[in-house]
């Protein structure tokens, strides 16, 4: 299923325009028998990428699009604006991406989802600070996880990552 991650890029040149009808669309066989289908709906800020084989599907999203996929009812951080996400599911397993940018600290960004996770019943067990970067990830009881890090830019900002999997 990873082999089709490289088509996303390709599909996303063909999503210009303004509004949200579909794009581009059809189907595919990567050389090896496996075979699936594309869509791309949206315009270059507000854009949705989805690729389904028999392997499971993925959904690449830009703008507001990239909203549905926080995972575990995780919440964006106020005022950030997202770059990307990326969410697959596949072999009984669902897993989700989102990366944004913010004016605001690491250390905010970070007590942020601390205090989320922590209102989530979601335990953190991991804590790590190099240099610029924190990050944080915990799991659930059913063993769902979620690994959040944040990354000093160079233009001050910051720019963090929700990475999330569990069952789907």
């Amino acid at each position: 299923m990873y082999k089709y991650l490289i088509l996303p890029a390709t599909f996303m040149i063909a999503a210009c325009g303004s509004n949200d009808s579909e794009r581009a669309s059809g189907s595919f066989d990567d050389g090896d028998g496996n075979k699936g289908s594309y869509s791309v709906r949206g315009d270059d800020e507000n854009s949705e990428t989805v690729i389904k084989s028999d392997k499971g599907e993925v959904r690449i999203a830009t703008g507001d699009k990239a909203l549905k996929d926080l995972p575990m009812d995780i919440k964006l951080y106020p005022g950030a604006q997202v770059q990307t996400s990326m969410a697959g599911m596949g072999e009984g397993k669902s897993g989700a991406m989102l990366v944004f940018q913010t004016s605001d600290s690491v250390d905010d960004v970070i007590d942020f989802y601390r205090k989320q996770m922590k209102s989530k019943d979601i335990t953190i067990k991991t804590e790590v600070k190099s240099g610029d970067m924190q990050m944080i990830g915990g799991e659930r009881a059913d063993g769902e996880g979620v690994h959040i890090s944040a990354t000093k830019s160079p233009d001050g900002g910051v720019t963090a990552t929700i990475i999330a999997g569990g069952k789907s």
